[in-house]
């Protein structure tokens, strides 16, 4: 008996090992997840010079660095979830950051502008994904007092709250400058344009307008009109100063100034002066059983200055597929072309287009893209 008792009083090799294992794991966890609060400090954020000299700088001027009550909301506040799981899954793939930063991406101004936009999507998707729910742990609809709030505020909050929308929808450079969203495109449709002025053309050659074109009359000079983003023509003749082209489209019934790209749709081709009209090459008639509208498929040859074209759609449709997602996605997620029918797309594009820096060239481009990728026409080629 006492035997056993002196050998339960001194712990052997094994007993040892567990309870420094045990001793070791409970400092390892603690180590751990101290590193991991450490690293959601605003002193570690703002560590490196890019976060520091550049949107560190942007966010000391809003209300989430300072205001009246007193209530700072730090990067990870925004950035990083608060549930211990999520976390961890945002610290991982964080780590990508830290390569980044080794090799440099963002380490001067001038990179760093560069990357903005996409920087920002980066986080505008993911907060998207799970419903904002960083701002959620300080907003909440139910905790909203409404009456307390401006009228529009309060319209436009509860609009939101019915349609299930999350807040970075509407809620974006609230903390950091915003980026300028149509530099991208701009620069892809510079490039595309370097390249339609240097296409060599030829007799026979399938066209498509990558902007609006202005149209002479035959080989005059006087104007037939404008031709719209998109639209194909013909090349009868080519020449280094001029293109004699030929124009096809549909006329309706009442609207004969205005060429339509396919029949029974409002995809506009060309704009026409009355001049053109009196040219126009009729080829055949048809009547939309949908509307009862009469349409006329006409033909007309017309000049143009080389520049303007290029020989396929795809580069076209790329482009404006890039508009629509640094644009619409501004305020609501990505919706398909499909989502509408062609006619339908006007309405959306004139209504949305007021709350974007798009110009005429690119709304135009846009709505084309838009309604020759809508649900009730066939795929352009």
């Amino acid at each position: 008996m006492t035997s056993i008792w002196s050998r339960l009083a001194r712990p052997g090799p094994l007993a040892l090992v567990i309870l420094l294992a045990a001793a070791g794991g409970v400092i390892a966890w603690g180590g751990f997840n101290t590193a991991m609060h450490a690293t959601n400090s605003l002193a570690f954020c703002t560590s490196c010079h890019a976060m520091r000299d550049n949107v560190y700088q942007e966010y000391k001027t809003t209300a989430h660095y300072t205001n009246r009550s007193g209530v700072r909301a730090v990067c990870a506040d925004c950035h990083v979830p608060r549930d211990w799981g999520a976390m961890l899954i945002r610290k991982v793939t964080a780590t990508k950051e830290l390569y980044h930063w080794a090799i440099g991406s963002i380490d001067t101004r001038e990179k760093f502008e560069a990357k903005r936009h996409e920087l920002a999507r980066h986080e505008w998707d993911r907060m998207r994904a799970n419903g904002s729910r960083e701002c959620r742990n300080c907003h909440a609809f139910d905790a909203m007092d409404f009456h307390k709030q401006t009228p529009k505020a309060a319209s436009a909050m509860q609009d939101a709250m019915k349609a299930g929308k999350t807040c970075i929808d509407c809620h974006k450079g609230i903390a950091h400058r915003m980026p300028d969203v149509t530099a991208g495109h701009r620069r892809a449709f510079a490039a595309l344009q370097d390249d339609a002025s240097k296409l060599v053309v030829t007799p026979g050659t399938t066209l498509y307008a990558i902007g609006s074109v202005p149209l002479r009359l035959g080989d005059s000079e006087e104007s037939a009109g404008e031709l719209a983003a998109s639209t194909a023509v013909t090349v009868r003749a080519a020449e280094a100063d001029r293109l004699t082209l030929e124009l096809t489209g549909w006329q309706r019934e009442g609207s004969p100034e205005l060429l339509y790209q396919r029949f029974g749709k409002r995809i506009l081709a060309a704009t026409l002066t009355e001049a053109a009209r009196t040219r126009l090459e009729t080829l055949e008639s048809a009547t939309d059983e949908d509307t009862d509208d009469q349409w006329t498929r006409v033909r007309l040859v017309v000049g143009a200055a080389p520049g303007r074209f290029v020989t396929s759609r795809k580069s076209l449709w790329t482009l404006a597929a890039q508009i629509e997602d640094d644009n619409c996605t501004l305020c609501h997620a990505l919706k398909p072309p499909r989502s509408a029918k062609a006619d339908a797309w006007i309405g959306h594009v004139n209504a949305m287009k007021r709350l974007t820096a798009l110009d005429s060239e690119e709304v135009a481009l846009l709505r084309a893209y838009l309604q020759n990728h809508a649900k009730d026409v066939a795929p352009a080629p």
